[in-house]
């Protein structure tokens, strides 16, 4: 039958092309042109031929133009009567030439319009030339030659058949119907083709139908057969496995007979060991009460002794303030009557010219001014201190005002906090004070002068003079005088950063004394420098890791191998400490120096587990301070994951806040420690602190799902965020793909294929609820407290477990060094040799511009952690001022 097709269609398709032949009639172009304007162009053929063309009609308008400008210019006007037929004559040829001129404007104008339609025409038969050169051209696109055609043809007919285009117009007309004519036949040939595959391809597809039944049906039998089978085997199975109860019932029944008297035989030894540790307990009890009443007595005699000390120590103090008070009484009394021999030797004595000439004591009068009584600090922050950081010296901000390092040098934070010591030392490193110069003239050369402070920053600050034998401690109390110099150097440090007890800004008052009487006096105001973190967007110039034995060898061979070609260094500690994130924040300082800044690296260290957790020296820095904030806390094993310092993070540079803004994770009942969080908030620099719901995460670490990635461009970044919806829509676009039987975490605990982890439809919903209820929230969080675009943010494909860890290796828990980012292998499914997981963070990255570098650490992944967790970086403080930076600057 399908012969009889083919003839059926090609009987359709010579009737098309008959349609298309008689489709368009002969347009009406044909005709010749109109009598009135041959009539107009005959006047004209006397001064040359009849214009053929556009430009020639041009050049005749502009003849006709000239002429009829001569004939204006020639005067009309006789003085004879005779010859009045000149001037009709002249209004003749204007008229004439007059009526010529409208004439040629009139075909111009029909000119003009038929080149537009003919250049329309044109553009339209090449857009149809262009489709019908299409390689396998269907019959829509025939269809949409064949509209084209018959737009050019219809262009063409609005040629004016007056127009010089006319009889191109004819020909162009029958060309284009012989092409729209074939462009029909095309069209009904392609129609036909297409009906007769559709036809073919439904015949294809019931025989398949037809097929698949059959099979069907085959697979029920060989269903039901084996079914029958399986019953059979499975009543074998259970007939084995009674005979098999059986026995191992007997067994254990024998087993707990054998158990019983091995238990009576233990609980007799047991019995007998206890008897022999009590004895032996009650002989050590005795003796330790012996050794508690000895060293009780002991004690007793020691504070005795210390009373008796205490008491003497007292007594003398007081005999030596009576001494002193007798003395200062005696002196006062000295000068009270020296001054009122002087007021009767003036009230008696006449005065001469030798008493006049007499050389008398010049009072040291009460002076303020720089060249007389000059005290201040590096108010102006230049590095210097002269007469120009006299100006707002009263008053610290963090924009102005003297800066003072914190300078902890108590090496054991166990015991009396360095704020709270009384007993000076001089200081460790004479390069941490901060310099306080106090100028005097040679009037107060007889007078006393001390350093007094505020009773608020008393307790947490230190004074030094500078002196020919070093640095010595200053009385900042007012009892003791300074060591007198018309040029003193001070030098002050920090025994704390600013705090919930201390605002870390200090008064300092210089006085001079002149027998006990206050004759000039000044007051400057200094304040710590605060604090600050290194955003992860800092270049790096140290990774530190802990070495745990051959289990993570593969991983820092491979962190060596990502860290090192970008100039920073990998330093492997041997110890306890797995999570060298949550042990230590590594932060700086900084402070002015003449043509330079002074940056000083300051961690905070962990108060969980003291003893396993020394501070960590730098290679980078071997002066490295390290500060306890707050006492430790009593949390439940989960909670104390809240304490740990990755869950304490800081952005980049945002609008408004220069040096980044300080975020952390809010597990609710036991969130991140208050006492650092007030800490952060005092320095006033990096606040406040920002909070964001981590209640959910096993780890309870911000750092866990929210990460800022620098780009290429600089001072550019992105953030990365954890999507779970991004992990499950992962998944069922690899089963959309047929790779439902591939293998995701390979090698992991948690490995299956993602067919089956998309049909745990528990662990499916429980992700899509932490992205519709906890992240979309924080997302919208961090884009109004940071101020982040969409553009700015990347959601990274990730998967959380029923407890909060992440169920593959979590991607976003990664550390950017100097242009690379070290990210977690996620041991995703492979396709084609790549890894599609990788392949997909690759993608995301790809407009930053970020290298990637994937670590093995399964054995973080298996304790819950990943390559952020287990590392810690020594980052390269900003090395701007932060007082510049300020938004007030």
């Amino acid at each position: 039958m399908r012969w009889v097709r083919y003839i059926a269609i090609a009987i359709v398709n010579g009737f098309g092309v008959v349609i298309g032949i008689i489709w368009i009639a002969v347009p009406t172009t044909v005709a010749q042109p109109s009598l009135n304007y041959q009539l107009a162009l005959s006047a004209r053929q006397s001064e040359g031929e009849t214009p053929q063309s556009l430009p020639e009609l041009y050049k005749l308008r502009d003849r006709l133009k000239v002429q009829l400008d001569n004939l204006a210019n020639t005067p009309d006007s006789t003085p004879f009567p005779a010859e009045l037929w000149k001037s009709a004559i002249h209004r003749q040829q204007s008229q004439t030439l007059t009526q010529q001129l409208q004439n040629v404007q009139s075909q111009i104008q029909i000119e003009e319009r038929a080149k537009y339609n003919w250049d329309d025409a044109a553009k339209l038969a090449a857009q149809a030339v262009l489709i019908g050169r299409t390689s396998n051209p269907s019959s829509a696109t025939w269809e949409q030659s064949q509209r084209l055609w018959e737009l050019a043809i219809n262009t063409l007919r609005l040629i004016p058949h007056d127009s010089f285009l006319a009889d191109g117009a004819i020909d162009k007309t029958i060309e284009y119907q012989g092409n729209l004519s074939v462009a029909t036949y095309e069209m009904q040939v392609a129609r036909s083709v297409e009906k007769v595959r559709a036809e073919e391809e439904e015949i294809r597809e019931r025989a398949r139908k037809e097929q698949e039944k059959k099979e069907f049906a085959r697979r029920e039998i060989e269903r039901k057969e084996q079914e029958k089978k399986d019953r059979a085997r499975k009543e074998l199975e259970r007939q084995e496995f009674q005979r098999q109860e059986l026995a191992r019932k007997e067994l254990e029944r024998q087993e707990l007979a054998r158990k019983e008297l091995e238990r009576q035989e233990l609980e007799k030894q047991e019995l007998a060991r206890k008897e022999l540790e009590r004895q032996e307990f009650q002989r050590q009890e005795l003796a330790r009460k012996e050794v508690e009443r000895q060293e009780a007595a002991r004690k007793e005699l020691e504070g005795q002794e210390l009373e008796k000390q205490e008491l003497a120590r007292q007594e003398l103090e007081r005999q030596e303030l009576e001494r002193q008070e007798l003395a200062r009484q005696e002196l006062e009394r000295q000068e009270l009557e020296r001054q009122e021999l002087e007021r009767n030797q003036q009230a008696t004595s006449q005065p001469t010219p030798e008493s006049t000439a007499t050389p008398t004591p010049a009072p040291v009068t009460p002076a303020a001014s720089s060249p007389n009584f000059f005290f201040a600090g590096d108010t102006n922050r230049d590095g210097q201190i002269n007469e120009q950081d006299e100006a707002g010296k009263e008053q610290w901000s963090l924009s102005k005002g003297a800066l003072i390092l914190f300078n902890d040098r108590n090496n054991d934070r166990g015991k009396i906090p360095t704020w709270k010591q009384t007993k000076v030392s001089a200081p460790r490193r004479a390069a941490m004070l901060s310099q306080v110069n106090l100028t005097l003239s040679e009037n107060f050369k007889t007078s006393q002068l001390f350093i007094t402070a505020d009773s608020i920053a008393s307790p947490h600050i230190r004074v030094f003079q500078k002196t020919g034998d070093g640095w010595q401690p200053v009385d900042i109390s007012g009892a003791k005088p300074l060591i007198f110099s018309t040029n003193i150097v001070l030098g002050v440090e920090a025994k704390q950063f600013a705090d919930r007890n201390w605002n870390g800004t200090v008064n300092l008052k210089a006085t001079a004394q002149n027998n006990g009487q206050e004759i000039a006096s000044t007051t400057i105001q200094m304040g710590v420098s605060p604090w600050m973190i290194a955003p992860n967007t800092a270049p790096v110039t140290e990774v530190q890791v802990s070495d745990r034995g051959s289990v993570n060898s593969e991983f820092i061979s491979q962190l060596k191998e990502a860290v090192e070609p970008t100039g920073a260094q990998v330093k492997i500690l041997h110890g306890d400490r797995t999570w060298m994130q949550d042990t230590q924040k590594n932060g700086y300082v900084q402070l002015p120096e003449k043509s330079d800044l002074r940056l000083f690296n300051v961690a905070l260290k962990s108060n969980s587990d003291p003893e396993k957790n020394p501070p960590l020296k730098s290679t980078q820095d071997r002066d490295l301070k390290v500060v306890k904030i707050g006492n430790p806390r009593s949390l439940d094993p989960v909670s104390q994951w809240s304490e740990g310092y990755g869950n304490l993070q800081v952005t980049p540079p945002i609008p408004g806040h220069p040096m980044g803004r300080v975020y952390y994770g809010n597990s609710g009942n036991a969130s991140f420690n208050p006492e650092v969080l007030d800490f952060i908030q005092a320095q006033r620099i990096q606040g406040p602190p920002v909070d964001l719901d981590t209640s959910w995460l096993l780890t309870r670490q911000v750092d866990e799902i929210i990460n800022f990635i620098p780009t290429q461009t600089p001072g550019q970044y992105v953030m990365a965020i954890a999507s779970p919806e991004a992990g499950v829509k992962l998944l069922e676009e690899l089963q959309g793909r047929g790779y439902g039987d591939v293998t995701v975490n390979r090698g992991l605990s948690t490995q299956t294929t993602v067919s089956a982890a998309l049909q745990n439809r528990a662990l499916i919903q429980h992700n899509l609820y932490l992205q519709n209820q906890k992240l979309n929230p924080i997302i919208e969080k961090l884009k109004r407290e940071f101020l982040l675009r969409d553009d700015q943010i990347i959601q990274v494909p990730v998967m959380f477990g029923y407890s909060g860890y992440a169920w593959w290796p979590n991607m976003v828990n990664s550390v950017p060094v100097n242009g690379k980012l070290l990210v977690s292998n996620p041991r995703g499914p492979m396709i084609e040799g790549v890894d599609y997981t990788q392949e997909r963070l690759r993608q995301l990255l790809l407009p930053a511009g970020v290298s990637v570098s994937f670590l093995d650490d399964r054995y973080y992944q298996e304790l819950k952690g990943n390559v952020q967790s287990a590392t810690n970086t020594v980052r390269k403080p900003e090395d701007r001022p932060f007082w510049q930076s300020l938004p007030n600057n």
